[in-house]
Formats: structure tokens, C-alpha cells, sequence
């Protein structure tokens, strides 16, 4: 979860209408009061791998199991990891997430919230999106079947349905 996000959430709540989560998690590591993510030696790992492959079509086994084999996916997502970072601008990045806990805002959230997630997915566990429902007050989580974690992956008529209907209770 992207801190920025729910931040402007939290202190701008008039601006913001609603607020839809997607196979999100709250923490970046696990710790004893969050299981619910990697360990912090195994993220550096996946972290270092990540890196090592930047160019590749490195994670989509994880990130879109569904497209893993897909030879046109897998230039797409590759092309796109060259367009979006250097293997140091990702680094950066990968170790910010590593370090961030929004645990603390969650509480603070009072929009309407919809937390969606697929039931398997690979790259973040359901109990860190059923773990960020519980913590927003009032919010919807919605349990999507299957094991991709980009929303644009695998089926996405449910999830288009669960935003759809959300937006229509919210306006």
C-alpha cells in the first residue's frame, strides 16, 4: 500500500469519494503482531532476484500466474519493467516498500472503502487484504476467486462487478 495514498485519504476526506484496494497489504514485512508478508531475509531475497532479472519478464509468475506462459505477456511485462525503472531506480523502491507501515492510518480511514482480493493470490496473501478490511472502519472486502495478483490478469468481470457496484452505493 502506497502511504501517499492513504494519507490524502486521511487528512483530505472530502476530496476523496471512495477508495478501492486491490490485493493490497498493509506492511511490507512481516513481524510478530503482522504475519501476514514476507520475512524481511526472505524479501531481501525475492528483492535481489527481482533486480538481478530487471529486463526479463521477472515476477510474472507471481504477479500473473495466469499470463506466465503467454509469450506476448511476457515481452509486455518485460518491455514494460525496462520502460518503468533501472534495476537501481527499482532498488530504491523495493527497499521503501520493504520499510513501510501504514497499519497506523488505517483506523484514521472514513471513506468508503472496497478491498478487493483474489483468493490465491501469489505475489501478497489474503489475510494482509482481509487484515486492511478489519482495520478500516466500515470497509467491504470482497474475496475474488484465483491467483493472480494484477487486477488485469486472470478474470476480471468479478472484479470490474465488485468495483462497479461499489461506485453506484457510493454516489
Amino acid at each position: 500500500m502506497r502511504a501517499g495514498l492513504h494519507k490524502f485519504a486521511v487528512d483530505e476526506p472530502r476530496r476523496v469519494a471512495g477508495l478501492i484496494l486491490f490485493g493490497a497489504l498493509a506492511k511490507g514485512c512481516w513481524s510478530e503482531d503482522y504475519p501476514h508478508a514476507l520475512r524481511t531475509s526472505q524479501y531481501d531475497a525475492w528483492s535481489k532476484h527481482l533486480i538481478a532479472q530487471w529486463g526479463g519478464p521477472v515476477g510474472i509468475e507471481a504477479f500473473a500466474p495466469s499470463l506466465a506462459n503467454d509469450p506476448q505477456a511476457r515481452a509486455w511485462w518485460a518491455g514494460l519493467l525496462r520502460a518503468a525503472s533501472s534495476p537501481g531506480g527499482i532498488s530504491a523502491v523495493l527497499e521503501a516498500f520493504r520499510d513501510a507501515d501504514v497499519r497506523h492510518l488505517l483506523p484514521e480511514i472514513a471513506v468508503p472503502t472496497l478491498v478487493l482480493h483474489r483468493t490465491n493470490d501469489k505475489a501478497v496473501r489474503i489475510a494482509a487484504g482481509r487484515d486492511i478490511a478489519d482495520r478500516i472502519k466500515g470497509a467491504e472486502f470482497v474475496e475474488l476467486d484465483g491467483n493472480d495478483h494484477w487486477f488485469f490478469a486472470g478474470d476480471q468481470l468479478p472484479v470490474l462487478e465488485a468495483i462497479e457496484g461499489f461506485t453506484k452505493r457510493i454516489s
